[in-house]
């Protein structure tokens, strides 16, 4: 028997969406968790090259960027991709749609509960602390 069997894809309890009440929607976002490896892909989008020291190019990373794609890329509902909904707001595309879709104070909710359920709102001392008990 394997000492890893708990760990095997087929053992592995799946995540579930959750859903998020804005005060200004009728109706819950629903979200979901996202992978590691979502986040690295998103990572590495969300670097620029900007001119440096000496005219060397510096790679730079927009945190901003990455805060608003991995938001968007954990929307579940409604889906931001709908084509019927980016032209309620006049704009082309997911994020322009997020953009313009939600005020400041909501995307921020939005995230907060996207780090949250992604397993990114807890520190390291906090993670010591709670296997302590």
């Amino acid at each position: 028997m394997s000492k890893f069997k708990a760990f095997l894809k087929g053992n592995v309890k799946q995540y579930e969406n959750v859903e998020l009440k804005l005060e200004r929607f009728d109706e819950p976002l629903v979200l979901r968790p996202l992978t590691a490896g979502e986040a690295d892909a998103i990572n590495e989008r969300c670097f620029k090259f900007r001119p440096g020291k000496g005219g060397k190019m510096e790679r730079v990373f927009d945190v901003v960027r990455y805060n608003r794609e991995i938001c968007v890329a954990s929307i579940v509902y409604p889906d931001l991709n709908d084509r019927e909904l980016q032209e309620s707001y006049g704009v082309l595309g997911a994020d322009k749609l997020f953009a313009e879709m939600f005020l400041l104070g909501e995307a921020n909710q939005i995230l907060e509960k996207v780090t949250e359920i992604s397993g990114l709102d807890k520190t390291m001392d906090e993670e010591v602390e709670e296997a302590k008990n």
